[in-house]
């Protein structure tokens, strides 16, 4: 499914906790939901080991509550653990797939306005989070003004944030910017977006390796031949289908006795189990399927770690094309 990507990262260090804000921004009112650790949890001031140029992804959902729905559609929000002038590769990736980026810093010196320079170009919508918890923000704010037309900056794109003990107005105005791009960007990606663009980058994706790869291009072999579920599932799944809906029947039947009639409960019973038996030769004379064959093949002969693999593709490829197949029908 694709949707937009609005990414949150962090210039410098910061006295404030940008997960902590992100959580405030994805719960609703009167609710509070930690998405992404933060420094104020317990045990998140633990330090950190591998986590630094990590990107969490969360994705938002609504429940169509028009009343408490944040945004109206979903979205994806990712979050760069670390300063961007230290995991330049992980910040080019998320500018790459993001419809937006929030950049959150206290100060913005000459040393951050090079920085920020060379992202001279791009179409990406860069917004700022300015924290006014030092002496310097005037010097910031006119490094901000140096960097308005190099990256297409203006008023609505600096967001303030005072020291105050409420966050409720700001994460408000946050919320509210969100809002506002998501209706106006045309950019949405999805899962196989971002692998793309992590490869191009030289990121090392997990399920390019050998097994996956084998165990995927074993499961394409399977569902590429559903072209309709119904049709596909009559040709190849023979022994299910009217069979076995028949069969279903006589065996609720042998159980129930609701049809007996006149007839004996013995001769009854007998001519149940006949009709039983008979369909279970017209099952048993079914001839195994190309589609069921390859299957079996993956099921039993493939080692354990790409078994492993298959059946999962093999959920996610059956989900994905049922999905579809709803969809379909719920618009006709």
């Amino acid at each position: 499914m694709s949707m937009p990507t609005i990414s949150f990262v962090r210039l410098g260090s910061c006295s404030f906790s940008k997960s902590k804000l992100l959580n405030e921004v994805l719960s609703p009112s009167q609710q509070h939901h930690d998405f992404f650790i933060h420094r104020d949890m317990e045990s998140g001031n633990v330090p950190r080991e591998i986590a630094d140029g990590l990107v969490e992804i969360s994705w938002y959902f609504p429940a169509g509550r028009e009343n408490s729905d944040l945004f109206p559609v979903p979205v994806v929000v990712t979050n760069l653990r670390g300063d961007i002038e230290s995991h330049w590769l992980q910040f080019s990736f998320v500018t790459q797939v993001s419809s937006a980026v929030f950049i959150v810093t206290e100060n913005i010196g000459e040393r951050e306005y090079a920085l920020l320079s060379s992202l001279q170009g791009s179409d990406i919508k860069y917004y700022f989070i300015l924290h006014c918890n030092n002496g310097k923000i005037k010097e910031s704010l006119g490094f901000l003004n140096q960097l308005a037309p190099v990256l297409k900056l203006d008023k609505f794109h600096l967001l303030m944030r005072e020291n105050t003990r409420s966050n409720a107005g700001f994460v408000s105005k946050l919320q509210s910017t969100i809002g506002s791009i998501r209706s106006s960007t045309s950019k949405i990606v999805n899962l196989e977006d971002l692998a793309v663009t992590a490869r191009e980058l030289g990121i090392q994706v997990d399920e390019d390796c050998e097994e996956c790869q084998s165990a995927r291009k074993c499961t394409e072999e399977i569902t590429e031949e559903i072209k309709d579920v119904a049709t596909y599932k009559r040709k190849t799944l023979r022994c299910q289908g009217d069979l076995w809906k028949r069969l279903v029947k006589v065996e609720k039947e042998l159980c129930q006795m609701k049809w007996q009639g006149p007839t004996s409960i013995e001769d009854y019973k007998s001519e149940l189990k006949e009709k039983l038996w008979g369909l279970c030769r017209r099952q048993n004379q079914c001839d195994l399927t190309e589609g069921m064959a390859k299957f079996i093949k993956g099921i039993g002969h493939l080692p354990s770690v790409e078994k492993h693999y298959f059946l999962k593709w093999m959920k996610f490829s059956l989900g994905h094309i049922a999905r579809e197949s709803l969809s379909q029908m719920q618009t006709e």
